[in-house]
């Protein structure tokens, strides 16, 4: 009898450490995410895109400088519709780690719930740096929540993205001209321009040539050296050229070309910035415009107003003189009497004189 006591009490204890031990496993798989899966991800490559991508895989399909690159990840609560657990304040997360000279490209979701047994996509674009190095770049997606009973859902998915770059690649990455439009000034046109070296070798004897024949341009720089270095000064090439235009010219858009010659001259690359000329004739008409006929103008004259000027303060113990106007007028009648009274006794005298 007390042998099947003492058994009896084994196996409950046995019953009661694995239950606690089950309680654990559940409670673990809870924590590690079972419950918040990235379900889905399909990655857009230029204009191929690859579909759902295993966790570890190699992206197949090869990115170059300046290539766009799209994520398109699906998030899933696992959680099934009768246990109804909804999942909170979901933010995902995909990170490229280190393609941006040696630093991360990373987007993140806005928050957003997952109700139980749902799915939600999210999409994330990015643009391969043009200075990069050729090499296979880990990306890195998670996602991240926090269910009903505040433990928290982490799901991961990794990936290797690989860009590869062309052995000869050279790249106007700069062009503007100051000013674009131009009218009666026509000196001093500046002409900026950037090159840049994005392939694996280095450039001899690179060379360019900025021409347009209405414009009387045809101006050709021997630059020399570019070399393969992503993020540094010798990749790449900076100047400002300035010239004038023809003062004769016709009003018009005139495209100026920009070639670079490079790899022994088997290579170019090209591009164009139009220079916009206007009348100078019309400009001035523009900038003096006379008023419409037919306008009326007004002419606004000052009313009077029946006041007199005010008059400044006299202070107290100030004599005011004021000359009378007849005054002045007796001075000038006096003034011609005592010259006619000279001149006729000089006509007498002289009277006399002729007659002695």
């Amino acid at each position: 009898m007390v042998k099947i006591k003492i058994k009896i009490a084994l196996l409950g204890l046995i019953v009661f450490v694995v239950a606690i031990l089950l309680n654990n496993v559940v409670h673990a798989s809870t924590v590690n995410g079972n419950n918040l899966k990235i379900s889905n991800v399909d990655v857009k490559v230029s204009s191929k895109t690859l579909r759902n991508l295993s966790n570890s895989q190699t992206i197949s399909e090869e990115a170059r400088p300046d290539y766009p690159v799209e994520f398109r990840v699906e998030v899933r609560n696992n959680f099934t519709r009768s246990q109804d657990f909804k999942i909170r304040d979901i933010t995902v997360k995909t990170t490229i780690e280190g393609i941006d000279n040696g630093e991360d490209l990373k987007i993140e979701s806005d928050r957003f719930d997952l109700r139980a047994d749902t799915e939600k996509k999210s999409f994330f674009d990015f643009v391969i740096p043009l200075e990069v190095r050729e090499d296979a770049y880990n990306v890195i997606i998670t996602a991240e929540g926090e269910d009903e009973d505040g433990t928290s859902e982490i799901a991961e998915k990794r990936l290797k993205l690989e860009v590869n770059k062309d052995n000869d690649m050279l790249k106007i990455i700069k062009t503007s001209l100051t000013p674009a439009e131009i009218s009666c000034n026509r000196k001093n046109v500046q002409l900026a321009t950037t090159l840049l070296n994005i392939g694996n070798h280095d450039e001899d004897g690179v060379s360019l040539q900025i021409s347009n024949e209405d414009l009387g341009l045809d101006i050709r720089d021997k630059i020399g050296t570019l070399f393969a270095r992503p993020n540094e000064p010798e990749s790449r090439f900076s100047k400002t050229y300035m010239f004038n235009v023809p003062s004769n010219l016709e009003a018009g858009n005139y495209p100026i070309t920009l070639k670079v010659l490079y790899n022994d001259d088997r290579n170019t690359v090209a591009g164009t910035v139009t220079l916009i000329v206007n009348s100078c004739a019309k400009a001035i008409a523009e900038s003096v415009k006379p008023a419409e006929e037919g306008s009326s103008v007004e002419v606004i004259t000052p009313k009077e107003t029946g006041k007199t000027a005010a008059q400044p303060e006299i202070p107290a113990g100030t004599v005011v003189t004021q000359e009378s106007p007849l005054k002045g007028n007796i001075l000038v009648v006096g003034t011609i009497i005592v010259a006619a009274i000279i001149v006729g006794i000089v006509l007498v005298v002289s009277l006399f004189r002729r007659r002695g």
